[in-house]
Parts: C-alpha cells; structure tokens; sequence
C-alpha cells in the first residue's frame, strides 16, 4: 500500500456551494448522476442503499456479505489504487509474488471475478495493470461466491468497480498532495451540466514516486472523459473512455536461508527492508485503453432496460531481473569456503497484449404479488478475451551478493526469437560461435502463446415476499465457456480448446426483518471455474477435465443504527471446492480429480457513521481452510492457503 499522507499535503478543492462530494451523495441528492436516480424507483432503498446485484437496495436487505468503499472513504483514507482498497477491506488478504501483481484473497481463495459498471469482464487475466481509483466512485466487494452475475470464477467473491458519472451540477475538485518516498500526485475532475439533458464529465491524474526499497520508482498518468446525454424523456446514454499509462520498477521479493535437511530452520535474511536485489534497469510499462456504454430505457415507472458494453485494450511490457526463488545455503561449498550470499540472477522480458469486450443486456422490474411489491431481474451478456504474450528468459547470466548488492548489466532480451549465447557477466567467457550451452555461456529459453476465451451466458433473480417481513431470492445462471490456447514461439503449434455447456449456477438466499433495523438472512450459492489438465497427462478414463466446483452456505444478522447511517453485520459460512487436480504418484501419465477442500469463518463487520461526520470502517474476519481429500494424506488437514491469516483485524475511523 502507498504512503500518501494528506495532512503533509498541499490540497485544494474547488466547488460551486451547495455541492457535495461523489462519494457522499445519496439516491435524493441533486448531485446524483440522473441513472441512479431512475434505478431508485425500481427497488426504493433507504439512505444508505447501495447499487448492488443490478438494483438499489439496502445493504442489510441483501443475504450476502458485501462491502462498499465509496468515494468519501477513497479520499478520507487516500486510497490510491485497488491494492490500497483491498488492503483496507475487512476479510481481504493481500499477497503476490512481485511487487507489481497483487492477488486478492478472500475466505481461503483467490478472487478472479472483476466487474466494471455491474459488467462482468471475465474471470481470464483481469486486470492486466492493478487499476487507479481516480477513475472511480465507488468499489463493491462480494465475499463467497459470485457465479449468478460474473459466470466462471472462483468461490472467494467479486469487485464491481464503479465509474464516476457526470453530474446534475457544475463541480471542479482539484487535488494536489506530497507524500512519503517523494510521492507527488495531482489530480483534476471536472462535472458540467451542458443544458438539455447533456451532461459531461472528465478528469486527468498524474503521479510519481519512488518506493521504500531502494532504486525503485513509479509513474503514472492517466485521463477520463465521460458523457451523458437523455435521448428522450425515459432513454439516457452514457459512454466515455479512459486512458492509463503505468511504469513502476519491478522487486521480486528477498531470498532466505535454507536450514536444516526439511528446512524447517529456515529464516529470512538479516538485511535491511529497503534491499533491491534487482537490477537498476528494471522496468514495466503498460498503456491502457477502454471505451465504454450505457443505454438505459425506463419502460414504465415499475420496469428498466439497461444495455452496457466494454472494450479495453491493454499492451505491457516487463523488463527485469531477479534472483528467483533459491535459497541463500549457509553450510561451505564444495571447495570449503562460506557462498557468503552469492545467488544467480535471472533476466526476463515479457511482452503481452490483452483486448477484452463485454456486454451485458438486462430487464429489471417489480410487480404487485401478494400485496408487495416483488422484484424480477432477467439478463444476458457476454465476454471474450484475446490474448497474445510472448517471453524470454535467461537464467544464472550474473552473480550477486545479496549483503552487498551490485546491479547486473542489462543483457539482450529477444522474446521473439533465438538470440546467441551469452557469456556469463564477470566470467570474460568467449560466446562466439558456440550453439550448445556451458557453464560461462548461457542461453535465452523463448517461447509464446495465443489464447482466446468466450463466456456468455443468461441469469435470473427473484426477490419474492410472500409474508410482511420475509423475502426469498432464487435465482440461476447457464454458462457456456470455450477456451483455445496455440503455442506460436519457438515452433508453431496446433490449436487446442476445450468447453464447457449450459454449465448451471443456483442461488438461493432468505432475509427475516426481526425489526425495522435487525434482519437474520441464510444464503447458498455455487461456483465454477475451468481448469486446464497437466500437460502429458490424462484421466485414468480418457473423460475430460471437469472444472473445479464450489459452494457455499451463508448465515448471518444484519444491523442498522444511528437513523440507518451505520450497518452492522456478522456473517458465518462453510465453502467446500471438489474436483483438484493432482498428479498420480504411481503413474507418470495420469493425473486424478480427487482434491477437495473446505473453508470456514466468521467475519464481523461496522461501516457508517457512528456520530454525524465521524466515520469508521473495519472488522473482524476468522477464517480456518484446510484440505480434506488428497493423493498425499500427508496433505489432508493442513491449510490450503498459510498465507491467509487465521485471525485479522481491520479498521479505520475519521
């Protein structure tokens, strides 16, 4: 998580009076987008109702657990990038291999279900580029699973980034701030009315910065233009784009020491935390491009059309070194002398280039049943991805002294075909016109690949109340999803694929109004996610992979206080994944579906206002996984993921 710390800042805010921030309106306040405005008379949520699962309504009316970070907590916390807002979200574990891609965990599993505007964009490499903020109003996080509106994915949730939209009123906000580790950010959002139902919005950010371990540095620049315009009375359209450009440097992380013959005296490196073991030309840069569309049609004052579309178009390039994951040893080498630190550095270069489009079509409505209003959503969309990426890597070419760290040379990386020999750095070895690699002259390994995915499918929801106080939701989804992968480097390759057909998603949820502000809920829900089987390996059957299965049982109080300006809630769920791949240890060729894992916890969580203008954001989350069936029973019982804490605490008032 940047360090942006806004009382050493220099910020200045320009507003028309009367106008308030994005983040703290509600459904009634003049400066709301007019969408939102419509969507309220769909389904008429209380003041703290939330855009979630296609229709306003209030969070505790909803038999899921589910966060929302909106724009004032964005700006009160300095919330700079989805990283910072999955750091501060309560249940969220944030980990990754590098210092540049993240992983978000959420109840044992890794969140792969990205949406945009309620867009689902594919479970496949989204986001290429961990995105900024400065292009959205709010985040909503899903924790369990999200099959109904997102299609394939794990069980662990969704994030549904919302964009800013233009508004009612004329309003400038401009932001400039100084920060730890030089960190420089300025930002400017323009919202203006044009006068017959046509509204513009756009804004541009720029950032640099450099990091808490040495060399390293970040730049960032980006840009939004968003218009609205009202077609006819009931028919609004929305589209814009937005452009982001980012090129941080690369740490992969620092070693440790190996110890004793299990490791199990292993320990971290006694160097200080600014150490960079890479080297100092290392370097990312992605340019990322995305248009977007919203046309929303109010048939009458109970029932909406909403067509929505996405395009994205993502380039990035990594350049870097680093010394991988081997271990620093501490006993003598063979000629009987300390390593005293030295390791192997690896260069890489990866080239990548990812266009996404996604659509989503959907009706949304209520009718009279039972003397209640009842709500009924029915929708289709649909995603596909290209994605082309090539690489090369050129391992062991220089040695480092992890205690005092001196930066490679930058060698040639050609990831897009052979390169010659090259001599190991310190060496003086002579390359020339040798084909087969030694000790002191080192070869580029390369290689790329092609990979198309398609998902489409159609969902339905019912929120059904047949009795005053009691509301049943039932819904389902059918996917289908297809997947083709070629090898295109070092030597053509055919293409493969492999599918997935009218794959059935349920989703069943109660909600009890104990009270006006205490509801006790139940929910289940089913996942999917397809996997790829081990290269050189088949099923002792000759049947074909089967995607990983999940589902989950929920149940959980919701409570709302202080005139609905704050929403407590407790949550306890069981999620079970059946299917895992594992390899047969006493068969070379074959590889079983016999894993199966489980998690459990209990997360408890307050958001709102505890006194008028004191905010606070936060929790509790348990969470124990362990694997319950395995090849190895060595295996069985121990957690699936270690890196997700048993125990954490969250939380943050203003």
């Amino acid at each position: 998580m940047s360090v942006f710390n806004s009382l050493l800042a220099s910020v200045a805010a320009i507003a028309l009076p009367g106008s308030a921030l994005a983040g703290d309106r509600t459904p009634n306040d003049p400066d709301t987008p007019a969408a939102d405005r419509r969507d309220e008379i769909i389904v008429v949520g209380k003041s703290y109702g939330q855009e979630v699962g296609k229709t306003i309504m209030p969070l505790k009316d909803i038999p899921n657990t589910i966060t929302i970070i909106d724009r004032a907590q964005i700006e009160a916390q300095n919330l700079q990038s989805l990283e910072d807002a999955m750091t501060a979200t309560n249940g969220i574990t944030v980990t990754g291999v590098g210092s540049e891609d993240p992983s978000f965990m959420s109840r044992g599993f890794a969140i792969n279900n990205y949406l945009v505007d309620g867009v689902s964009t594919l479970a496949f490499n989204f986001p290429s580029v961990v995105p900024d903020l400065f292009f959205y109003d709010r985040l909503e996080v899903l924790r369990g699973p999200a099959g109904l509106f997102s299609g394939s994915g794990n069980p662990a949730g969704s994030i549904n980034l919302v964009r800013k939209r233009p508004l009612d009123t004329f309003k400038v906000q401009a932001v400039a701030g100084y920060g730890s580790y030089n960190n420089v950010r300025g930002e400017v959002d323009i919202s203006a009315p044009l006068g017959r139902g046509i509204a513009v919005r756009g804004g541009a950010m720029v950032q640099d910065q450099d990091q808490f371990f040495d060399v390293a540095h970040r730049f960032r620049l980006a840009g939004f233009g968003v218009l609205s315009a009202e077609l006819a009375p009931n028919t609004t359209l929305t589209f814009g784009g937005n452009y982001d450009r980012y090129q941080p440097a690369i740490q992969s992380g620092l070693p440790g020491y190996a110890g004793g013959p299990d490791g199990s005296e292993g320990r971290l490196l006694d160097v200080d935390r600014a150490t960079y073991l890479g080297a100092d030309w290392n370097r990312f840069r992605s340019d990322s491009w995305t248009a977007f569309a919203d046309l929303s049609h109010r048939i009458s004052d109970r029932w909406m059309l909403r067509a929505s579309g996405l395009y994205s178009d993502v380039e990035r390039i990594d350049v870097y070194s680093y010394i991988g994951s081997q271990a620093i040893t501490t006993p003598a080498n063979t000629s009987g002398t300390p390593n005293n630190g030295l390791t192997n550095h690896i260069a890489y270069r990866g080239d990548s280039f990812a266009r996404t489009t996604a659509f989503d079509f959907n009706g949304i409505g209520s009718f009279p049943l039972f003397g209640r209003d009842q709500t009924l959503i029915l929708g289709a969309d649909y995603q596909a991805q290209d994605y082309n990426s090539y690489y090369t890597r050129l391992s062991n070419y220089a040695r480092i002294n992890v205690f005092d760290p001196v930066s490679p040379a930058e060698p040639p990386l050609n990831p897009y075909g052979p390169s010659p020999l090259y001599p190991v750095q310190g060496s003086n070895a002579n390359c020339a016109g040798l084909t087969v690699a030694t000790a002191t002259c080192v070869a580029q390994v390369y290689g790329g690949t092609s990979t198309q995915v398609e998902q489409y499918g159609l969902y339905g929801q019912l929120r059904l109340s047949p009795i005053e106080g009691v509301t049943i939701t039932g819904g389902g989804r059918l996917t289908w999803w297809e997947s083709s992968n070629q090898v295109l480097l070092p030597r053509l390759g055919s293409r493969t694929s492999q599918s997935i057909e009218g794959r059935f998603t349920p989703y069943a949820g109660i909600v009890w109004d104990a009270t006006d502000n205490l509801n006790f809920y139940a929910s289940y829900a089913d996942s999917f996610s397809p996997q790829a089987p081990p290269s050189g390996r088949s099923k002792p059957d000759g049947s074909d992979v089967l995607p990983l299965l999940g589902k989950q049982f929920e149940g959980g109080a919701k409570l709302s206080v202080m005139g609905d300006r704050l929403l407590l809630s407790l949550a306890a769920y069981q999620i079970e994944q059946t299917n895992r791949l594992f390899n047969d240890p006493d068969d070379a060729t074959v590889y079983l579906q016999i894993g199966k894992v489980r998690a459990r916890g209990v997360e408890a969580e307050i958001a709102g206002e505890i006194l008028p203008g004191w905010r606070v954001n936060g929790g509790y989350t348990y969470t124990k996984t362990k694997y319950l069936e395995d090849t190895n029973t060595a295996f069985e019982g121990i957690p699936l993921t270690p890196i997700t804490p048993a125990h954490m605490v969250k939380l943050f008032t203003n």
